[in-house]
């Protein structure tokens, strides 16, 4: 998604950035070092800091996802399952490297993956690897998962590219023992423009990821390969941008937390995503609101729209991906319910009071 449309008095997203970024990057310029170096490697500690994990950067998100994949041991033929209802690169990135995808329907309250979906499959498939989503942020059961990733023998990667900062059991996403990938795209909770990064508390993963990601060696400049990699790496520029959006983002996240708080107590014909016990904090990444029917739906959305407001329509489920041809038979009725009746509202870092009671005040005339 493009997080900004100028056609629209309020966008759904834009980046906030100030005088903090900009002078860290006139800075690296300046240095003279605009690639993968130093600066990277002090954003790596810092965001490994703030996860409790051991943390390695990439380019962006889609990238995250491949390096863990790869240093999995992923290979041609191996059944990967993904939720049905997601962004594309959850099922696009290892279809790419191969993989058998197979998807699995999702619940329409959290709008999240379910233990009792991924069980249904991994007991009856031969099922490597499993990759849930924390759909806007919101974490999914990761005690559940992980007790069925023991029992069922595969390997749990989260994508909690829209998760930064949200929290399971009061435990931050990102510092569990199995492997988690982020986002830092413009549209995110912090932004390095594009970027992204993989934690993980497997030291060996690591490695083998910081490996992957400058084309397979393990000294950088150096002309010997010991795995199969490929350019992942991201710049000095980036990551100059990132320290200075981490330092915010406990702001940034209380902003977002402040305007969910400020629809839900306030738009009272729609319903939205529910918070299940187990979730200790949601960072907002996305807010989903969700109508009775297409028809209300619509009403809500033309009406933003035309207020220039830019509301929109989710991700279309993988099974109507024009793509996903061999999907298209199957039937996910959670993910059509959810695509049909839904539609993500504007939230951002840096939206005003007037702009939140903009809003509200369109909803409420519809």
């Amino acid at each position: 998604m493009n997080c900004v449309q100028d056609q629209f008095k309020i966008p759904w997203s834009k980046p906030s950035i100030g005088n903090e970024e900009l002078e860290a990057v006139e800075h690296v310029i300046k240095s003279g070092w605009l690639t993968q170096g130093k600066i990277t490697n002090e954003f790596e500690l810092l965001l490994s800091e703030y996860l409790s994990s051991n943390v390695i950067t990439v380019n962006n998100g889609s990238s995250a996802i491949t390096c863990a994949l790869l240093a999995h041991g992923l290979k041609p033929g191996d059944k990967v399952l993904v939720p049905n209802f997601t962004f594309f690169a959850t099922y696009s990135v290892p279809k790419m490297l191969g993989a058998d995808v197979i998807v699995a329907d999702v619940d329409e309250s959290t709008l999240n993956i379910t233990p009792e979906a991924v069980e249904k499959i991994v007991s009856v498939e031969d099922v490597k690897m499993v990759i849930v989503v924390d759909v806007a942020g919101l974490p999914v059961d990761i005690d559940a998962f992980t007790d069925l990733s023991r029992r069922y023998n595969f390997i749990l990667i989260e994508d909690a590219a829209e998760a930064l900062g949200s929290e399971y059991k009061n435990k931050k996403i990102g510092s569990f023992d199995h492997t988690a990938i982020f986002s830092f795209h413009a549209a995110k909770q912090i932004t390095t423009v594009e970027g992204g990064c993989i934690s993980s508390n497997d030291e060996k993963i690591i490695k083998k990821i910081t490996q992957i990601r400058d084309q397979g060696r393990s000294t950088s400049g150096e002309y010997v390969h010991n795995e199969i990699g490929s350019n992942f790496r991201t710049t000095d520029l980036q990551s100059a941008i990132g320290i200075e959006q981490l330092k915010k983002i406990d702001n940034f996240l209380k902003v977002r937390n402040k305007i969910a708080a400020e629809y839900k107590a306030n738009i009272k014909e729609l319903s939205f995503q529910q918070i299940p016990d187990y979730v200790s904090k949601h960072s907002y990444m996305m807010f989903f609101a969700l109508a009775e029917n297409q028809q209300i739906r619509n009403r809500y959305l033309d009406s933003l729209r035309s207020n220039e407001v830019d509301a929109r329509i989710s991700w279309l489920p993988l099974h109507n991906q024009p793509v996903n041809t061999e999907l298209s038979n199957n039937i996910y009725p959670k993910s059509d319910k959810i695509y049909n009746n839904s539609l993500t509202l504007p939230i951002y870092n840096s939206m005003t009071d007037d702009e939140i009671k903009f809003v509200l005040d369109t909803c409420k005339n519809v």
